[in-house]
């Protein structure tokens, strides 16, 4: 089924909202679509295989859609990635980029490494899926820089959501320009759609599950405490500091399944998404407790909060805060505006009975 007529469908089952949008960029991937089945099929003959051989990989342009939450980015993914005729892969981005960090180590002394693994991926997947593209670290803007490029060259089709513009991202980031060249990339390489939207279809029919708890008082304390308690329930209960990725980290209280920390344990002190990635792999549900308004200038604060959220969201980690503000003023300004507004976003829809009850299903 192609994408158009799988979008179609379930606007006709009564699944899904129409949007005029949507619709849009949905079309945008019925011509990729028809671009890598023909592609597919030409490759496929035996005589134009052999003569393909002699070519130059050339890369079917890829699409980047913009914009802010709720606007429907991800349906259009699922929509692409269930349909798409070739051989593909969908990670979101962090893990993209822990995957990348993994192989470069492993192969460390080779020359030229991101072309040996741009070789690897493109043997994997003709297309490439990233939902929510965010770049945060320096580390991680220089490697793309040379990797996109690589990947392009390598005949890769990307398919990416993002919450910023490609000229927005890692904007004011430390030694930007040598992220410069990835932008370009990705701007030579996809067609750029930007969604705008003033309803957000993930928030609609959602019932709160009453696990976001503020202001920062005694009743609060009160209401983590009993939170704690009532998940727990006969699992046995310690108070020791756990080890993460060969790192003790202090915890207020935890349990075989879920685990209780102060904010400034697990966010305050620098850590990588991979210490979120393992945690996530560990506990169901984690509570963190006296979250402070991130102001600008705690700028490692609001990310690794971001990146908390992110991986947990995705990993669909239970988790239950206190925090100095509500969500729609826990960040109230500073550069990270857009990628914080995914956060709220998120934080909202997990809030949720049907996002907390997932874990029960």
């Amino acid at each position: 089924m192609t994408p158009f007529d799988y979008y179609s469908q379930q606007i006709n089952a009564g699944l899904i909202q129409e949007d005029a949008q949507q619709r849009e960029v949905i079309q945008r991937l019925q011509q990729i679509y028809e671009q890598l089945l023909k592609e597919q099929k030409r490759e496929s003959h035996w005589s134009l295989r052999w003569l393909a051989s002699f070519k130059k990989n050339t890369a079917i342009k890829g699409l980047y859609v913009w914009g802010s939450v709720g606007v429907g980015k991800t349906l259009i993914m699922d929509t692409f990635y269930l349909c798409c005729p070739v051989k593909k892969i969908r990670l979101h981005f962090h893990l993209f980029l822990q995957h990348i960090h993994a192989e470069l180590k492993a192969i460390q002394g080779q020359v030229n490494p991101l072309k040996t693994i741009a070789k690897k991926i493109r043997r994997e997947a003709k297309v490439i899926c990233f939902d929510e593209f965010f770049v945060s670290n320096i580390t991680d803007a220089m490697l793309l820089g040379e990797l996109f490029q690589t990947l392009f060259e390598e005949g890769i089709c990307l398919i990416t959501t993002s919450n910023v513009a490609p000229d927005h991202l890692y904007k004011e980031g430390l030694q930007r320009e040598r992220f410069l060249p990835a932008i370009q990339a990705i701007k030579q390489h996809t067609v750029v759609y930007h969604m705008i939207s003033h309803h957000d279809y993930r928030l609609t029919h959602l019932q709160k599950a009453g696990v976001y708890f503020t202001p920062l008082n005694q009743q609060s304390k009160k209401y983590m405490e009993n939170a704690f308690l009532h998940l727990a329930g006969d699992e046995t209960i310690e108070t020791t500091d756990v080890e993460v990725l060969g790192r003790q980290v202090k915890t207020i209280r935890h349990t075989q399944t879920m685990i209780w920390f102060n904010f400034v344990a697990i966010c305050g002190i620098p850590r990588s998404q991979n210490d979120y990635i393992a945690l996530a792999e560990q506990y169901h549900t984690v509570l963190v407790s006296d979250i402070p308004i991130l102001v600008p200038n705690a700028l490692n604060f609001t990310t690794a909060f971001i990146n908390l959220i992110d991986v947990f969201y995705d990993a669909n980690v239970r988790v239950v805060i206190s925090a100095a503000a509500d969500i729609e003023h826990l960040y109230p300004e500073g550069r990270l505006r857009f990628e914080f507004a995914r956060t709220q976003s998120r934080l909202i829809e997990m809030q949720s009975t049907d996002y907390f009850n997932k874990r029960a299903r």
